[in-house]
């Protein structure tokens, strides 16, 4: 009697369309050192970085102030994955189990919901709409404005 194999193929998820693979290595602290803060491209692109000024601090907590308004026009639910999300800096799996739900809901939550039906059409998600209301915001519109005038006064 010969014995048949059976190749079962899985079927690929849609998430490995955009999921990647990341890789860490791990360094000795000596060569970590000869990376300073100061030098590091993040430090160049953004002219705030560790310098202290008042008038940015300032204008950071006004925006802040401002964005939390806008939290306030969300749904109960997105609010509440927002301030855990944010001020309580959980991951999704965090939020999940703190509001008994699925980390898929939280996504959504997040990012809106895409009916493939539709030609992927998005709607939904607190993301979205916080960035909606912050274009409309005219005292939100403001605080960019002063920021940036800042930011081009240190280059």
């Amino acid at each position: 009697m010969l014995d048949k194999k059976v190749v079962v193929e899985r079927r690929k998820n849609r998430s490995e369309k955009y999921q990647y693979v990341l890789l860490e290595t791990s360094h000795s602290h000596d060569m970590l050192d000869h990376f300073s803060n100061d030098d590091s491209i993040y430090s160049k692109l953004n002219p705030f970085y560790g310098k202290y000024d008042e008038r940015v601090m300032e204008l950071k907590d006004q925006l802040f102030e401002r964005l939390w308004k806008l939290v306030d026009k969300l749904t109960e639910r997105q609010k509440k994955v927002i301030y855990l999300y944010v001020k309580e800096q959980m991951t999704q799996m965090e939020i999940a189990k703190v509001l008994n739900v699925n980390q898929s809901s939280v996504t959504k939550s997040l990012n809106g919901n895409v009916d493939y039906r539709k030609g992927k059409r998005s709607y939904g998600g607190s993301k979205k709409k916080i960035f909606k209301f912050a274009e409309d915001d005219m005292e939100l519109q403001k605080i960019f404005r002063k920021m940036r005038r800042l930011e081009e006064e240190r280059w």
